[in-house]
């Protein structure tokens, strides 16, 4: 029976049957306790005799010093527990002094509490069968032990359907190794008892949002000119493609420390190389060339490049556009694309040697006719001839079975028929250049296939191939061995400039607009006024683009830390979004796009309500675990690194290690501090030195981003943006929480009755509120730690510059309102 299947049991057997206190033990907490829990007999002592009195379990640990004492109640005895939001909850944190209110928890918890107290045991449990009440017995930093939160397992189904909750909690193992109880229940700063979630009592949170009138022309705009360069479309490649990469952005340089997409030391100290994107591939298209003059083609090439950053692009660019002359001359060039390859293990390698040969075979080698098949295999026919064809005619039957079997055989082999077409090339004095494009969209599991095919590849057909590779994931594949093969130094692209790259754009989607002549038939633009106004508001944005101060600019170019795809989405986004008044933009050639106008779409673009899971903006302010979690944990990860970022020694990257060692020791919150180094890797904040995008113990040196840096200076002080996070985020306060929920129910209201400043008023009035909120958690937390006015305080500055915006945003909210 598994622990699962056991509680299920204890529930149908005793659920709503009373039992005695006797009963309870050996019926249900000691299975509990041994069974589910894992507590050895040798570590579990009951009815311990302390000074007269008995206590019916202690638990003890490693050392022989008890860590838990349990008492066991009768199961009538009726634990009252308060009735709140979370109340659905199989557990909750509650205030040791609300349960206090409750007379038999009182009696209860005192008694034990004795017991405790004559043991030196800090921690202590109540259970009636059905309900459990953990709790610290001990004052923590000058928090009475009464105001600690309790933990309250409310009934059975807590062991039913959190599992992993309850044995991370009480289980043997996580009790004495991982000291459960001293990260659960009592900590030594202020906590408090549960989060409340506000978005999960409003009544439409997934509300989205239409589209703006001319979304289905934009739409189909994006489609051909918002996304990826088409490997045939020479015309496009050549007008959009970006060779400014991002160490040559001023804007980047002039901001303290690392801001655009560089190479880190480690990779520097795995021997990868930095180049130039010139128009001959710089130093990797001077490799390659070499490669191929001096016919070493036994290789694999590996170009690095972060997510979105253009290796595929750069790569089809140089082999099928540029393509210099002695590629021209002396390779023959094949591209195979992974990016609809097939998912499993065992049939990739086959598919990606069937591509191989379909590809390199120009000549139509495999489709001809038999003579030919046997001009490739002349020496296996030779000896075929010798040992089983002897002493037959060619017009023999057996012969010319024999003869198809032979064949047969032939084709069947892939990989040798790839060969032998490799030897014909290289009879023309022309070598194979094999490119496998889109790998690092697989996954790592099959991204170890991948190479290891190539590695294949290279060595069967002594040719070139050319992999791209996400930073990431070489740390990994080397960490298990798949590249000890490896010794080619390899090759690192760095991002273009973002703006650039939407500036290219915009202007090749103008071109085309100006010289299509059916835009209704390619683009679903009916009238000429449409098209007037689109024209004239893409004209807006790539003027407002150039602006490097514009919201817009600084947006698109560090939010999107060098991801060309993101950035491309991001901007796709901003047209199609209900929230962008296209009309209204276009009729005034000299529009200046403020910083809502560009946040809202880019962060919600379909949506009335923000969700971080849905976003690549992460929400700043969010409590990241449920014990001991701040709301400006972020902001002083940010902070920290923001500080440390101008070491020229360093390039601002610091231990990752010694990071959260620091952090702990300043806020007592390590666990809260890797919650949120792992969003903000993910979500491109920070990175990694070894470009892992996860946090865990493989991350070496971390530093801030450009785009952390942006939300650090800028966006998470911001009116937009405390507005859209307040709602999604976790809060400490259950009044608070319904305040909000009732808010945006009022908010959704006003907004299906189009009034616009009494919708404003609304919102401004609810994050003044969350502001004050943050003021006070601060201020909590700062005095708690002893440090009042060494710390920089980010709520007053964003409730400074709440207050210096809310007279102009109120202000346009009622021109607007006229205007309606």
């Amino acid at each position: 029976m598994t622990e699962i299947e056991l509680a299920t049991s204890l529930k149908a057997l005793y659920n709503g049957v009373t039992l005695n206190e006797a009963e309870v033990r050996f019926k249900i907490i000691d299975d509990i306790l041994e069974k589910y829990l894992k507590w050895p007999k040798s570590k579990n002592f009951v009815e311990v005799f302390i000074n007269g009195n008995r206590a019916d379990y202690v638990l003890y640990g490693s050392n022989d010093k008890p860590v838990l004492v349990v008492e066991s109640k009768k199961k009538d005895v009726y634990f009252n527990l308060p009735n709140q939001v979370n109340l659905k909850n199989t557990y909750q944190k509650i205030p040791l002094e609300k349960l206090l209110s409750s007379s038999s928890i009182k009696e209860a918890v005192f008694q034990v509490k004795e017991y405790c107290e004559d043991l030196m045991c800090n921690y202590a449990a109540i259970c009636n069968g059905r309900t459990w009440i953990i709790f610290k017995v001990s004052s923590t930093n000058q928090i009475p032990w009464k105001k600690l939160p309790a933990f309250v397992i409310r009934d059975f189904d807590f062991f039913i359907n959190n599992y992993t909750e309850a044995v991370n909690l009480l289980g043997y193992t996580s009790v004495i190794k991982q000291q459960s109880l001293q990260s659960t229940i009592g900590i030594s700063k202020k906590i408090y008892p549960e989060i409340f979630f506000p978005k999960e009592n409003i009544t439409a949170y997934d509300t989205p949002v239409n589209s703006n009138k001319y979304a289905a022309s934009f739409s189909a705009l994006s489609r051909r000119y918002l996304g990826a360069i088409p490997d045939t479309d020479g015309e496009f490649m050549n007008h959009c493609y970006v060779v400014n990469k991002g160490h040559y952005d001023k804007l980047q340089k002039n901001i303290q420390g690392f801001l655009h997409d560089s190479l880190t030391p480690y990779f520097k100290n795995q021997g990868v190389k930095d180049f130039s994107d010139n128009k001959t591939g710089g130093a990797f298209g001077s490799e390659i060339v070499r490669t191929i003059k001096q016919h070493n083609l036994d290789n694999v090439m590996i170009l690095f490049g972060g997510r979105g950053s253009g290796k595929s692009t750069f790569l089809k660019r140089f082999l099928f556009h540029i393509k210099p002359q002695e590629l021209q001359l002396y390779a023959n060039v094949a591209l195979i694309d992974l990016l609809n390859s097939s998912q499993t293990s065992e049939t990739l390698t086959s598919e990606i040697w069937d591509g191989v040969l379909k590809q390199i075979d120009r000549d139509k080698l495999y489709e001809s006719d038999r003579s030919t098949i046997l001009n490739l295999f002349s020496v296996e026919f030779d000896i075929y001839k010798k040992q089983i064809l002897v002493g037959l005619e060619e017009s023999d039957s057996d012969y010319q079975r024999l003869l198809r079997d032979f064949i047969i055989e032939k084709l069947a082999d892939k990989k040798t028929f790839a060969e032998k077409i490799s030897l014909y090339w290289k009879s023309k004095n022309k070598g194979l250049v094999i490119f496998l494009d889109n790998m690092d969209q697989l996954t790592p599991t099959l991204q170890d296939v991948c190479y290891l095919t190539a590695v294949e590849i290279a060595k069967k057909l002594s040719c070139l191939v050319i992999i791209s590779m996400r930073e990431e994931r070489f740390y990994n594949a080397k960490a298990k061995g798949v590249l000890d093969a490896y010794h080619t130094p390899g090759f690192h692209l760095s991002a273009p400039v973002i703006p650039e790259v939407i500036l290219k754009r915009i202007d090749y989607i103008l071109e085309q607009l100006t010289y299509t002549p059916d835009v209704e038939k390619q683009y679903m633009i009916a009238t000429d006024g449409a098209l007037i106004t689109l024209k004239s508001f893409f004209e807006i944005c790539m003027n407002q683009i150039k602006q490097k101060d514009s919201h817009l600019s600084y947006f698109l170019r560090f939010a999107t830390h060098g991801d060309v795809r993101q950035a491309l989405e991001f901007f796709k986004g901003f047209i199609t979004s209900g929230y962008t008044n296209i009309d209204e933009v276009a009729e005034n050639t000299h529009w200046v796009f403020q910083v809502h106008q560009v946040i809202k779409p880019m962060m919600i673009p379909d949506r009335v309500f923000y969700d971080e899971k849905l976003s690549r903006i992460p929400n700043i302010m969010q409590l990241r675990t449920d014990i001991n979690s701040s709301h400006f944990t972020g902001l002083r990860i940010l902070n920290l690194l923001h500080n440390k970022s101008g070491s020229e020694t360093t390039s601002g990257f610091i231990d990752a290690k010694y990071f959260v060692q620091e952090f702990e020791e300043l806020y007592y919150l390590k666990d809260d501090c890797e919650h949120h180094l792992n969003v903000f890797l993910n979500k491109g904040l920070i990175e990694s030195s070894n470009r892992l995008e996860e946090y865990s113990e493989k991350i070496d040196q971390i530093k801030i981003t450009a785009f952390g840096n942006y939300i650090y200076d800028y966006l998470a002080f911001d009116f937009a943006y405390i507005d859209l996070i307040s709602l999604d985020c976790g809060i400490f306060k259950e009044d608070l929480s319904n305040y909000l929920s009732k808010s945006a129910n009022d908010e959704l209201k006003l907004r299906n009755s189009q009034k616009i400043y009494e919708r404003m008023e609304l919102r401004m009035e609810r994050t003044e509120v969350f502001i004050e909120y943050l003021v006070e958690q601060e201020n909590e937390e700062l005095s708690s730690l002893g440090e009042l006015s060494s710390h920089i305080r980010f709520s007053d500055k964003i409730k400074a510059s709440f207050l210096h915006d809310k007279t102009r945003i109120l202000s346009s909210a009622k021109r607007n309102d006229k205007f309606l």
